[in-house]
């Protein structure tokens, strides 16, 4: 009989851990961070009403981004990838076939060559399962990143920020006001 009040107390206690644990109001996201490609550091997260968005820049050097954004209670829904860079590129345009109508009305085609596609698969923002995006880019000197909305149901973000497979808070700004987090993964409580 004592193991039961024990174990309903050991219950609450996570429950009020897992609570407080969350550190952000989903209304401190509201309005884009101040952030120039090539020019700044580290990871912008921000929301324009429904729409959550978040990218990542740095000053010059090859660095990887990667980590997750999942929701509690709900679904993610309506990726969207940003990337300045072409994920297809050219390196040769071809050369369209010599083509000629015969005597008798046959058609003739003679050389020619297909173009030469190259496809960048450095980089991954992609959803895994319904309540979580998870992403790995190599950026240098660009802004990449990606936005989604919440379906219904959620009640928290968690987002797992990491840069070389470290996490670093002061290397994240929040919102209008380009708050940093005092330490990650950040979770936002939403309303």
């Amino acid at each position: 009989m004592r193991q039961l009040p024990i174990l309903a107390v050991g219950c609450l206690l996570i429950v009020f851990l897992c609570a407080g644990s969350v550190k952000a109001q989903s209304d401190m996201f509201e309005g884009r961070p101040a952030f120039a490609e090539g020019a700044d550091f580290g990871y912008f997260v921000w929301k324009d009403g429904k729409k959550w968005h978040v990218r990542w820049t740095t000053k010059g050097l090859m660095r990887i981004f990667s980590g997750y954004v999942e929701a509690t209670g709900g679904k993610l829904k309506s990726l969207k990838r940003i990337d300045v860079e072409e994920e297809r590129r050219v390196v040769s345009q071809g050369r369209a076939p010599r083509v000629w109508v015969g005597p008798r009305g046959r058609v003739h085609a003679r050389g020619g060559r297909a173009p030469v596609v190259v496809e960048r698969k450095q980089d991954r923002i992609e959803k895994e399962g319904d309540n979580r995006i998870v992403f790995t880019a190599l950026t240098n000197n660009d802004i990449d990143g990606y936005d989604f909305e919440l379906g219904e149901g959620v009640t928290v973000l968690k987002f797992v920020l990491e840069i070389d497979g470290r996490q670093m808070a002061n290397a994240v700004e929040i919102g209008k006001d380009s708050r940093k987090p005092r330490e990650l993964p950040l979770l936002v409580r939403i309303p």
